[in-house]
C-alpha cells in the first residue's frame, strides 16, 4: 500500500511542484507519468543547445524556447517508455571505453569525473540510460527506414544534375607560404626560393622529391605534393588557370595565389561525364535512409509529446 500511494503522488501534479521548489528545480514545466520536467532541466537544455550552435550566453527567443521544452519532453517521455529495454553489458562497455578513450590517460579521464562531479558508476548509468533510448527508438521506427531500389531510382531520374561530374584535374603542386598579412621581405624572399626551386626542375630534378624535401603543405608533400582530382570550384581562379593551360605531365612556371607561390604538375584530366545510376545508388539509398530517419524521428516526436501535458504557459 506504501509503495502504491508512493506512486500516486508521484503522478500528483500539485505535489510534483512542491517537490520541484523544495529542491531548487523551479517550477514543474511538464508531466508523463512518474516523469518530470523542471524549469532546470530546460534551462539546462537550452544552455547545451546554445554551447553546441556557439551562441553560449545569448537569450533564447520564445520560439526557441518552445523548441527546446518540446524536445526535453519528448527525450522524457522516450526514456520513460525505454525503461524495459534491454542492453547487454559489452554494449555498455564498449560506449563506456569509447568515451574515456577520449582522454589522454586514467589520471585525466579520473579528473574530468571529479569536475563534473560525476562517478564512473553514474557515468554508466547515463550511457545505460542512453542506450536504452536508442533501442527503444530505433525499433519504434524500424519499419519506415527501408529504401527500395525504386525509390532510388526515382530520385535519381529527379535530380541528374547533383550526380553530373565537371572536368577534373589530378594536380602534383609545390608550396611556399605566403597569405595576405605576409611581411613584404619575407614574401620576397618566398619568391626567390620558389624560383630556385622552379630552377632545379628545370635542370631535371624530380619533382615528387623536391616537393618532399620543400614544400610547406604538409597534407600532399608526403605524397610527392600530389592533391588528387578537384573541379574548378575548389581551387583559387589563378591556381585552377595555371592548371588548365597545362598537359599532363608539363610542370608550370611558379604561380602566385592568395595562399602563396605553387609550382604545378598536372599528372591527369578527367572529362566531364554523368554517373550512373550503379555508380551511385548506393550513396543515395544512404541519403534516403537519413531523410526517412529523420521524418521518422519527427514524427514520433510529436507523437510522444501528446503523452505529456504542457503546465506552464510560455
Amino acid at each position: 500500500m506504501g509503495c502504491g500511494c508512493a506512486a500516486l503522488a508521484l503522478r500528483s501534479v500539485a505535489l510534483r511542484g512542491e517537490i520541484g521548489g523544495l529542491f531548487g528545480r523551479g517550477p514543474l514545466l511538464a508531466l508523463f507519468d512518474a516523469s518530470a520536467v523542471y524549469q532546470i532541466d530546460l534551462d539546462r537544455q537550452i544552455a547545451e543547445r546554445s554551447y553546441v550552435e556557439g551562441k553560449d550566453g545569448a537569450e533564447p527567443t520564445p520560439a526557441e524556447r518552445k523548441t527546446a521544452l518540446d524536445e526535453l519532453i519528448a527525450n522524457t517521455v522516450a526514456h520513460s517508455r525505454a525503461s524495459r529495454e534491454r542492453i547487454s553489458r559489452s554494449e555498455l562497455t564498449t560506449q563506456l571505453d569509447l568515451l574515456r578513450f577520449q582522454f589522454s590517460d586514467e589520471k585525466a579521464w579520473r579528473t574530468a569525473l571529479n569536475k563534473s562531479g560525476l562517478s564512473q558508476t553514474s557515468v554508466a548509468r547515463i550511457l545505460s540510460y542512453n542506450l536504452r533510448t536508442r533501442a527503444w527508438v530505433s525499433r519504434r521506427i524500424a519499419s519506415e527506414l527501408p529504401v527500395t531500389d525504386n525509390e532510388c531510382r526515382q530520385f535519381y531520374g529527379a535530380h541528374l544534375e547533383q550526380f553530373f561530374l565537371p572536368e577534373r584535374r589530378n594536380v602534383s603542386h609545390l608550396f611556399l607560404a605566403a597569405p595576405p598579412e605576409t611581411p613584404p621581405d619575407v614574401v620576397e624572399t618566398k619568391r626567390a626560393a620558389i624560383e630556385a626551386l622552379a630552377a632545379r626542375l628545370a635542370s631535371g630534378e624530380e619533382f615528387a622529391a623536391l616537393a618532399a624535401q620543400n614544400s610547406e603543405d604538409d597534407a600532399s608533400k608526403l605524397r610527392g605534393g600530389e592533391l588528387g582530382y578537384f573541379s574548378a570550384k575548389r581551387m583559387p581562379p589563378d591556381f585552377v588557370g595555371a592548371a588548365t593551360r597545362l598537359r599532363p605531365g608539363e610542370i608550370s612556371k611558379p604561380v602566385r595565389t592568395r595562399l602563396g607561390f605553387h609550382i604545378l604538375e598536372l599528372i591527369d584530366v578527367q572529362a566531364p561525364r554523368q554517373q550512373t545510376f550503379d555508380e551511385v545508388r548506393g550513396d543515395i539509398a544512404i541519403d534516403l535512409a537519413n531523410q526517412k530517419r529523420d521524418m521518422a524521428i519527427q514524427r514520433l516526436s510529436v507523437d510522444l509529446r501528446q503523452f505529456a501535458g504542457y503546465l506552464r504557459p510560455f
